[in-house]
């Protein structure tokens, strides 16, 4: 009998794994089949990335070319139309050599000092970057696509061996979870207009002629950051409400605690990867705001399980 119930737990054990396994693989062809999709989508999900520096990419670069109209040095000035006559004086002759030097001196300017934009974007250092970029940047973005399913595929590993009551307070958080992910990344994305403006705005404070090239490895890494950052910040409901399903926090003790809701908002805006102010406030507010949204939702658990355990529902 005892050997029979070791052979019943090895099966189940190699059973499990083999269900993992399945899982796993499932997740990696969803990844895969997300990045290929990406890659064959490239240019409107890089456009649509490249957005935010794009529009304030236009802005600098009108007004350093403004300011170099400005204090560009009027050189040659086309004259009046003068009567040449036949044969020419010499007055005349003498004007014409006159306006031939100052072209000349308009040209040779204008080959010394160009006109160069203050923000050049797409700076590439080597020949295979432009693969490397498009690449990483599929992988990245089916990834992202298919976090739900495969989200779906661990919560169908996990969820048989799990009670019903420990299943339900998961029916509820993985929703509320991709749910919050995706504002989070929305919101970071509208964020990123004020942090490049704000980047750029420094650029005045060289001397003329300095120039940002950008290499769009490193956007594509700030990118990713300033997502992953919002992304988990918004994750703070999912967090506190299942410390409440775990009996480890109450709405009442989070409401009479509310500086600690304080606290956090602005560990996030200092946390935020741009520094800049107008990132910092957005990444606070909604953190502050999602701690008493949080509160209201731990409310609404407590009142059901209060529900479910009184003995008119039994």
């Amino acid at each position: 009998m005892a050997s029979a119930s070791y052979e019943d737990k090895r099966m189940e054990l190699t059973e499990h794994l083999a269900e993992l396994r399945q899982r796993i693989l499932r997740s990696i062809l969803y990844v895969l089949v997300g990045t290929i999709l990406a890659y064959q989508f490239f240019k409107p999900i890089y456009g649509l990335l490249y957005r935010p520096l794009l529009q304030q990419m236009y802005r600098v670069n009108y007004r350093v070319s403004l300011n170099s109209s400005k204090k560009t040095p009027l050189l040659f000035t086309a004259p009046a139309p003068v009567v040449v006559s036949n044969p020419p004086t010499q007055q005349q002759v003498q004007q014409m050599q006159s306006e031939i030097v100052m072209l000349s001196r308009e040209i040779a300017y204008l080959h010394t000092h160009p006109q160069q934009p203050g923000v050049l974007g797409n700076v590439f250092h080597g020949f295979y970057e432009m693969f490397t970029v498009r690449l990483k940047l599929s992988l990245l973005f089916g990834m992202i696509i298919t976090i739900p399913l495969v989200v779906w595929e661990a919560a169908m590993f996990v969820l048989p061996a799990l009670t019903p009551t420990e299943r339900e307070p998961l029916r509820t958080l993985i929703p509320v979870s991709i749910l919050l992910l995706i504002c989070g990344v929305t919101i970071a994305y509208l964020t990123m207009y004020y942090a490049m403006g704000w980047f750029l705005s420094y650029l005045s404070d060289f001397p003329a002629g300095a120039t940002l090239m950008q290499d769009p490895n490193d956007y594509i890494l700030f990118f990713v950051k300033m997502m992953a950052a919002f992304g988990i910040a918004f994750q703070l409901p999912v967090v506190l409400m299942l410390m409440a399903y775990m009996n480890l926090i109450n709405s009442r003790s989070m409401l009479k605690n509310w500086r600690w809701g304080v606290v956090i908002a602005v560990l996030g805006g200092v946390l935020t990867p741009s520094n800049d102010l107008i990132s910092m406030a957005l990444m606070a507010v909604p953190l502050l705001l999602l701690y008493f949204l949080s509160i209201g939702l731990i409310w609404g658990v407590e009142r059901k399980r209060a529900a479910s355990s009184s003995p008119e529902s039994q």
